[in-house]
């Protein structure tokens, strides 16, 4: 008799999961089809700029150009898509696709070097041909540099394996890669580096940016799988990244948060501090995620799920679906007006994919998976062009087109891509086991 209950169970359970294997196929194949079929040949076929070098970003939503110049953080991010693309990707698909792939990605890091300048920066944007055109005081343009560099080298790593003829050697990107890091550590460090100004004797504490946070996460990460022999070297900042980003808890509604006081933590005194970024905090939950793989921590692993809950739960638009792009935390206005604070963007919702992916993978509890089909049906009743191919970037509240380009100075041929191809990676080991 008390066999009996238990069998029941375990058929329960078996039923259950065989559902949610069914839920995250269809899921699967879904963005496999998106991935193969329209995100990457629309790029493929409209950005490559076969006379100059480089990519064409700023694109009509028939892939029209509309810009000939060049922004470079998106050059390094697109070097970094193609290479990923034939690193993960090329086994996978026919030996000419995979070739497309790696010659794609070698058009563009042979330009990334035109926006380097004499000091060690690198221009945010540059003519066609690569000359100089407009610098930012921020470092970033140089992180995704780096990115593209260690995974353009991996790919030559590859094709040397596979012994194919004329394959140069990885090791003078690996090299760019690492003098480029230390550079960025030192103007993180010190922005003053970048042309900032000082800051005024009376201008207050110390402050912690989430965006470095996320840089030095990526980037030691991707160091240490295309360098592992290099593991000691870059495993303090994996360290330092796990403790810099609790400074950014918000225990109270479960976020991380933008701009706090880089000793004390959370503050909400400045419009600064009061920064939510619904995309940025779900975007460092899994990079998180990630890190507890090299640094194993049930602290951290809880403290992502939570972030990556509360994220969803206050970012979510209840009334009109869709994550809002950004928020002041006490309701009070921004100043800059220019903001589309309500407004839906492609990239948090690329982020929340891989997420909610992730997620599942490491709690298996459906409760991701329930977030993941509703985040998945917002983006493709929404933002997939199935006339034109790839993702429109910008809806507004309600979730209506507002601007039909495929990409500009910010949006490029990165987020889609890298959140169908991370996330179908995740879903494949969760349905083999």
């Amino acid at each position: 008799v008390s066999i009996i209950p238990t069998l029941a169970i375990k058929l329960y359970k078996n039923r259950n999961k065989m559902a949610e294997k069914e839920r995250l196929t269809k899921l699967r194949n879904v963005w496999e089809k998106d991935l193969l079929g329209s995100v990457i040949p629309f790029w493929l076929k409209h950005s490559l700029d076969k006379e100059c070098g480089g990519y064409f970003t700023c694109l009509d939503e028939d892939g029209t150009v509309l810009d000939e110049t060049k922004y470079h953080w998106l050059q390094g991010r697109e070097v970094w898509t193609f290479s990923r693309m034939y690193n993960d990707m090329g086994n996978k698909v026919s030996e000419g696709e995979a070739e497309k792939w790696f010659q794609a990605a070698t058009l563009g890091v042979e330009f990334l070097d035109k926006a380097k300048r004499e000091d060690g920066l690198m221009f945010f944007s540059t003519t066609r041909d690569g000359q100089g055109l407009h610098y930012q005081r921020k470092p970033f343009t140089i992180s995704f540099y780096i990115l593209a560099q260690l995974e353009y080298g991996k790919a030559l790593q590859k094709r040397q394996e596979s012994k194919i003829p004329n394959t140069k050697s990885p090791d003078l990107h690996f090299t760019k890669a690492e003098t480029m890091f230390d550079r960025f550590c030192e103007l993180i460090d010190n922005p003053e580096l970048c042309g900032r100004p000082p800051a005024p004797k009376n201008a207050g504490k110390p402050q912690s940016q989430l965006s470095n946070v996320m840089c030095l996460a990526a980037l030691s990460e991707e160091f240490i799988h295309k360098l592992p022999q290099k593991k000691e070297r870059y495993m303090p900042f994996v360290l330092d990244a796990m403790a810099r980003v609790t400074k950014h808890y918000d225990s109270e509604r479960k976020i991380l948060m933008e701009t706090v006081d880089a000793d004390t933590g959370v503050d909400h005194s400045s419009i600064a501090t009061r920064i939510f970024n619904p995309g940025h905090s779900i975007e460092v939950a899994w990079f998180l995620l990630h890190l507890c793989r090299l640094n194993p921590s049930e602290a951290h692993t809880k403290l992502a799920l939570n972030v990556l809950e509360g994220s969803l739960e206050l970012g979510w638009d209840k009334e009109n679906g869709g994550i809002t792009y950004m928020m002041d935390i006490l309701g009070k206005p921004f100043l800059d007006t220019t903001l589309t604070i309500h407004n839906k963007l492609w990239w948090p919702h690329c982020e929340a994919l891989y997420a909610c992916t992730l997620a599942y993978q490491v709690s298996k509890d459906k409760h991701w998976l329930d977030w993941l089909e509703k985040i998945n049906e917002y983006i493709y009743e929404h933002f997939c062009d199935s006339e034109h191919g790839e993702w429109f970037g910008y809806l507004d509240k309600s979730g209506n087109i507002f601007n039909r380009c495929k990409g500009g100075n910010y949006k490029g041929c990165f987020h889609v891509p890298r959140a169908l191809l991370f996330s179908m990676q995740v879903a494949d080991a969760c349905l083999e086991n």
